[in-house]
């Protein structure tokens, strides 16, 4: 369900942007964009068969809105009541121990508005000697939760599994980990669709779910929402600097003038340095974006740029053609994905397409390395009787956008 629906949120979402007031319905993809199934069973303490599937996915995340944040754990948008099973209700019923159930730091997709944080639930075996398990799962190596207008893609699904840990010793000890991570033990790379792995006392088990995509440039979000984040936990010191352009200084506080000189440099660095940009002086007839404009121009309607006017093509060309574009490891796009090439392939790549003009970013595609470059808008003039957004030459516009920018 997840592969088709998910994806008519964003289409929907660029048909509608140039009505200001639909445009407060737009929402990015949310978390679970495809679920990371946990099939476990076994026999427990009292010689009873079980079997369940890990519900715990169903907390979600909500996509960032194109006025504000996204909601972490906020269910699904597709599921009216979404219910996370309480922890200690799962342990009741099954031979489980939780370790932690947590909201994952740097999960939801960066964006002026960022999208809403996953979950990640660890446990392990509790009074009995076996757990049997099957995975089912995609979205793993490549991001389901793209950002929308700019904003980035929020992180895949994550299986982790450690055999032969040291959990035991610890949890005697009274040094609970915080994280798998901080466990001794052989890590294993579970597959998608791996059928009857055995899972033993003092075998660890983690899932983290996909979080929700973000919404316009990073760049933009106000550095005091940035270190709001970083108290809360949402977004960490490392991810404020390299995707968000804010530096924090020692006290905790936002560096003002270290933030306006870093985002400053990588605008500028984004930008065309041979001086071939035009820019357009035309009424602006259109909000086609968050990022262009379609201004009224001799000759025909044009695309912008709706921070400098740079011109951006005309109504048969791609924007993204005459943008500075740049491509960088899909691991970029967002902390917490891993390493693609234990499951595909094929090279994914995160690409950047930013305003030739002043450098601001106008739209990112997750891509393999060889598909050509996405055309996601087409605007097509209608006869003017009939009735839409004023347009090119006394004609009304159909803003259209072709549906396949998301698979």
């Amino acid at each position: 369900m997840e592969i088709s629906l998910y994806p008519a949120y964003n289409v929907l979402s660029k048909m509608i942007h140039s009505d200001a007031e639909m445009r407060k319905d737009i929402m990015c993809i949310g978390g679970t964009s495809q679920w990371p199934a946990t099939i476990f069973r076994g026999t427990d303490q009292w010689g009873e068969p079980y079997g369940y599937i890990l519900v715990d996915p169903i907390g979600g995340a909500i996509g960032a809105f194109a006025t504000g944040d996204g909601i972490s754990t906020g269910g699904q948008s597709r599921t009216p009541i979404c219910k996370l099973p309480n922890v200690e209700h799962t342990e009741q019923t099954f031979p489980l121990l939780f370790l932690y159930r947590k909201e994952v730091i740097d999960s939801g997709g960066a964006g002026r508005y960022r999208g809403g944080l996953s979950a990640e639930s660890c446990f392990i075996p509790h009074h009995t000697a076996l757990i049997t398990q099957d995975t089912l799962s995609s979205g793993n190596a490549i991001p389901t939760s793209p950002g929308m207008m700019g904003g980035y893609p929020a992180t895949t699904n994550v299986y982790k599994f450690k055999r032969q840990t040291d959990i035991i010793e610890r949890v005697a000890a009274h040094t609970m980990p915080a994280d798998i991570a901080e466990l001794q033990g052989e890590e294993v790379t579970l597959q998608l669709r791996q059928e009857n792995f055995e899972q033993r006392p003092g075998d660890v088990y983690a899932v983290i779910w996909s979080a929700a995509g973000g919404f316009g440039d990073p760049l933009e979000r106000d550095p005091e929402n940035v270190r709001e984040d970083i108290d809360n936990r949402s977004v960490s010191i490392a991810a404020a600097r390299d995707i968000y352009g804010v530096v924090i200084a020692a006290d905790g506080q936002v560096d003002g003038p270290a933030t306006r000189r870093l985002r400053d440099g990588r605008r500028d660095a984004n930008r065309r340095k041979d001086g071939h940009v035009t820019r357009l002086e035309g009424e602006r007839t259109l909000r086609v974006t968050d990022n262009i404009d379609l201004r009224r121009e001799k000759g025909g309607g044009r695309l912008a740029c709706s921070k400098c006017a740079a011109d951006l093509g005309g109504l048969g060309d791609n924007y993204k053609d005459r943008c500075v574009r740049r491509e960088s490891d899909i691991g970029t796009a967002n902390p917490n994905i891993g390493d693609y090439r234990r499951y595909i392939d094929e090279t994914p790549v995160f690409r950047q397409f930013f305003c030739p003009g002043c450098g601001a970013l106008i739209e990112n595609e997750v891509a393999r390395a060889n598909d050509p470059v996405l055309r996601d808008i087409e605007l097509i003039p209608r006869e003017a009787s009939k009735r839409g957004p004023s347009g090119v030459r006394g004609k009304s516009l159909d803003s259209r956008i072709r549906g396949n920018d998301e698979k």
